[in-house]
């Protein structure tokens, strides 16, 4: 069940902007799958439940977060910030010390 890299990366930054969006169980689940890399097995045993029911909501809870930037955008946003800020350090001179501290600190800031 657990895809490709970048959407495990993608998944943990939804997480963490839109968590809050999600039920306890889900978030939980998903910090124990994502985080702790724990088997669906592992999870339903700790829960008491099927492994299918620990996938559904895995993956509900991931369709709620996806969801939610579809319609927000943050994760978006963050990442063209980041870009943006990149190509002004960049581009600056080495006389442009206390700029290149302010682009530094909203690049750390938004790091996607």
């Amino acid at each position: 069940m657990k895809t490709m890299k970048s959407d495990v990366i993608n998944i943990v930054y939804l997480s963490n902007l839109y968590g809050n969006l999600l039920t306890d169980n889900q978030k939980n689940m998903l910090s124990l799958f994502y985080d702790a890399d724990c088997s669906l097995g592992e999870i339903a045993e700790q829960y008491g439940i099927s492994r299918q029911a620990v996938r559904d909501s895995i993956v509900k809870a991931e369709s709620a977060l996806r969801a939610a930037e579809e319609k927000l955008g943050f994760l978006k946003k963050m990442q063209q910030i980041s870009n943006i800020a990149k190509g002004c350090k960049d581009g600056l001179t080495d006389g442009s010390t206390l700029v290149k501290e302010a682009l530094d600190a909203i690049i750390e800031i938004t790091e996607v």
